[in-house]
């Protein structure tokens, strides 16, 4: 029987919760008969604050449990597993067989009705036992869920949830888990107190500082000197957050930073021992970093990089970067106005006639030569065009793939400049992200005051960003349609970048760097996992998880459209 089946007049009537629940599932596209949905099982931070203050309640509640069948599953604030106890092997093998494992994000969409998703969705405690439950693969258990809610800001933090055999049903569990939930509420609250001395003395032992704006950011709170009120805007603080989940607990970070007003900043952080994630950020206006806004033209927007003067223009550059990065308007930028330019992706058609154009343009031509795409360009062609590009007079750019996804040919191509430049991808500096989302409104609509609020800022700041710039560009022209004023709030945001925010936090810079050099060596080995993590000296096991862990599905599809372009001869 499916949930829009009319049920048997002798059946139980579900309750209203149930079923509404219930026909969440229907529309969901879950059938009764299916088993728990997979999805992505991620790694988990055992050491988080609800983990941590959780720990000591489901000790005492496993030990209080210790002669019944019953488990206790804890999820954090999206709903994901993040502990487990089980007092048997057996009622541990059962929720395997249904997913509820660590790492596994237990919601309605792809688990139906029962007490751990259910309670996340009404933010309610909920019992669902037997036939209450949606998959019939979770009728053999009783459940009993119950929201965790931070007592100073309200806020979700997780799911707690007791199961056991359906036979073993009982109302007593309804009272001991909301008993174990308000000890964890308490314990959270307990914790923050803690934090928060610790982010105020330190604040407290800096804020009287005249000169420069001092802020501490913690999980919850947000302390300002009167410098700091002035110049650190709401949308700032997405940057200095980015900042600060990168922080060392050792060594103190410094940087330069554009704020949303587009002034030039030094900062100086530095986390804040037992703090939970606190950071102290001292602020100072440097003359020496202030630019002024060309009055000109604007100019395209692009990835950071140490880009030369055009007028100073060495006789061959290389530009790299992944798609999106802005390797184009790099090129055409360095090499001036009046540039000739050839896209290599044009050769495709027909390479003969291609490359005695830009061979020609090499040895005649009396301007800048800017060869785009060269990753495009077939094996064959690629080792032709070397010779007139060493041999040319005129300054060429040359732009691409990184050297690590280039073929050989296409490396000796590329080994011709002296002087390259690689665009970072965009995801590598979140903490510069609200300069360049201002950047890209102000060339979107230059004669706005269209502004993004902090809450989708922060949004965008949980993005991969596989397009870069190009990707961010579109979402922001989806996001400003129609307006000339106003703030840009996170439901105007495309429905593909609201739901993508799955991550309870962004990558710090190592975990992006890690999880560009697992790209890489997977592309590298057309997809061959086993040669991936022997190339990265990790092993499978490891490689899968690391997979699982940055949602990265497999590369090598790009990698094989390349290849295939490059074998292209006439």
């Amino acid at each position: 029987m499916t949930a829009d089946q009319p049920r048997n007049q002798s059946a139980q009537p579900r309750r209203p919760e149930i079923e509404l629940a219930w026909h969440r599932a229907t529309m969901s596209g879950l059938d009764p008969g299916m088993e728990v949905r997979e999805t992505i099982i991620s790694d988990i931070d055992v050491r988080s604050t609800l983990t941590v203050a959780a720990g000591p309640v489901l000790d005492k509640m496993v030990e209080e449990l210790s002669d019944t069948r019953f488990s206790i599953l804890l999820a954090d604030r999206t709903s994901r597993i993040v502990d487990r106890r089980v007092t048997s092997q057996a009622i541990g093998r059962a929720l395997d067989r249904v997913l509820a494992v660590p790492g596994f994000q237990y919601l309605e969409e792809v688990s139906g009705t029962n007490s751990l998703a259910t309670a996340f969705e009404l933010r309610r405690p909920i019992a669902v036992t037997g036939e209450e439950h949606f998959l019939e693969a979770l009728r053999r258990f009783c459940c009993y869920g119950a929201p965790i809610i931070h007592p100073v800001t309200h806020r979700l933090e997780g799911v707690i949830d007791v199961s056991g055999p359906v036979a073993d049903a009982t109302t007593l569990l309804g009272p001991f888990l909301m008993r174990a939930a308000r000890d964890i509420e308490e314990r959270l609250l307990e914790g923050s107190r803690v934090a928060e001395k610790q982010l105020l003395a330190e604040f407290q032992a800096h804020a009287n500082q005249k000169r420069h704006a001092v802020i501490a950011l913690g999980e919850n709170l947000v302390l300002t000197n009167t410098a700091a009120v002035d110049l650190i805007k709401g949308a700032d603080h997405v940057a200095l957050r980015a900042i600060a989940a990168d922080l060392s607990s050792r060594a103190p970070f410094e940087c330069s930073l554009t704020l949303a007003s587009g002034t030039e900043v030094s900062v100086r952080a530095r986390a804040v021992a037992g703090s939970h994630g606190g950071a102290l950020f001292e602020i100072t206006e440097d003359s020496s970093l202030v630019t002024r806004r060309p009055s000109g033209p604007r100019r395209s927007i692009t990835a950071p990089a140490d880009e030369p003067s055009p007028t100073k223009l060495s006789r061959t550059v290389l530009i790299t970067g992944e798609p999106g990065t802005g390797r184009t308007s790099t090129a055409r930028s360095l090499a001036g106005a009046e540039c000739v330019v050839f896209d290599a992706a044009d050769a495709v058609e027909d390479d003969s006639t291609w490359f005695l154009a830009v061979r020609s343009a090499l040895r005649e031509a009396d301007k800048s030569i800017v060869i785009d795409n060269i990753d495009a360009l077939s094996p064959r062609l690629a080792a032709q065009l070397a010779a007139p590009v060493r041999v040319s007079r005129n300054p060429v750019v040359l732009a691409g793939a990184p050297l690590s996804e280039l073929d050989n040919p296409h490396r000796a191509l590329a080994s011709l400049a002296l002087t390259r430049h690689d665009l970072q991808p965009l995801r590598t500096y979140p903490h510069k992200l609200a300069g360049i989302v201002k950047s890209v409104l102000e060339d979107l609509l230059p004669n706005s005051t269209v502004e993004l609020a902090p809450s989708a800022l922060q949004v965008l700041a949980t993005q991969p960003w596989p397009g870069n710039i190009r990707e961010l560009r579109a979402v922001l022209e989806y996001a400003a349609r129609g307006r000339d004023r106003g703030v840009i709030v996170e439901t105007d945001l495309p429905e593909t970048i609201r739901t993508n925010t799955n991550s309870s936090r962004t990558l710090t810079l190592m975990e992006t760097a890690e999880r560009d050099a697992i790209v890489a060596a997977l592309r590298a080995s057309n997809g061959n996992k086993a040669a991936a993590a022997a190339e990265l000296g990790i092993g499978r096991t490891t490689l899968y998880a690391r997979l699982r862990r940055y949602r990265i599905s497999d590369p090598a599809p790009q990698a094989s459209v390349r290849n295939r372009n490059s074998s292209t001869t006439r």
